[in-house]
């Protein structure tokens, strides 16, 4: 994209929420470049995924297959019960590590993006006791809006996932006790919004904490006036006819070039 202009910035916007199963593979296979990129990958063993619409299925990594080599065509096809639909590559997955991911959509009919990572900043944070720090402006979006899951064991078994989901309540954002870090979304947008902030939070606590200075906590009132603010902005502009979920997607696209023209 070498003229950017808002026009251009929207077209491209518009082009990315068709809802067809070949432009979500388009827009997952981003996320998990731009993952990459961010350094938030785990090679192969932290899932991002989507829903298809109209079917029990979901899109999700194949196993082996790293962040950077994910194409929308290499994605694996899954249903909810963990079978593989479609898999051009001949691929499997880590139905261990898809438990999660399907345990959700089924039992959350208004997700359609979920995002989990073990980041190094994520586990960190995860690792602590206390709960997160609303910090500075970005981190005060998630005041009252994060949940937690004390870690049991390796994500294994469908029938155990009643706990995780009783402790994401109707949150978008978790940290998962001495694990990583969970976002979903309605969309791929908006579960990225989230997960992006949620990493950058973490990595600021950890920083703020790291200098061994007294920590300097905003008040109450600051962090509730802050943290009502910003369920607008994600989803609206008042500006222009796209929101800034939708700008930040599409901002990290542009980091890592529009590979999958």
């Amino acid at each position: 994209m070498n003229n950017i202009t808002q026009k251009s910035i929207e077209a491209k916007i518009r082009e990315s929420k068709i809802g067809t199963e070949t432009n979500l593979r388009k827009q997952l296979a981003y996320l998990y470049r731009i993952f990459d990129y961010y350094g938030w990958c785990d090679l192969i063993v932290t899932h991002l995924s989507v829903r298809i619409p109209g079917e029990n299925a979901l899109l999700i990594l194949p196993f082996g297959v790293s962040f950077k080599e994910i194409t929308p065509d290499n994605l694996v096809k899954v249903d909810f019960d963990g079978n593989i639909l479609q898999s051009s590559g001949g691929f499997n997955i880590n139905k261990n590590g898809t438990t999660v991911h399907r345990a959700i959509y089924t039992n959350k009919s208004e997700v359609n993006c979920i995002l989990h990572t073990h980041s190094h900043y994520g586990v960190a944070i995860s690792n602590l006791e206390e709960k997160l720090y609303c910090l500075d402006q970005i981190s005060m979006m998630f005041y009252n809006k994060i949940g937690y899951h004390d870690f049991e064991t390796l994500f294994i078994n469908d029938d155990k996932q009643d706990p995780l989901l009783k402790d994401m309540a109707e949150f978008n954002s978790m940290i998962l006790k001495n694990h990583g870090l969970l976002t979903v979304g309605k969309s791929i947008t908006e579960a990225f919004w989230f997960h992006y902030y949620l990493e950058t939070t973490c990595k600021v606590q950890f920083l703020t904490m790291s200098t061994g200075g007294k920590i300097r906590h905003p008040s109450l009132e600051v962090i509730q006036n802050t943290a009502g603010k910003y369920d607008k902005w994600r989803n609206e502009n008042d500006d222009i006819s796209v929101s800034d979920s939708e700008l930040l997607f599409e901002a990290a696209k542009r980091q890592i070039g529009y590979v999958f023209e």
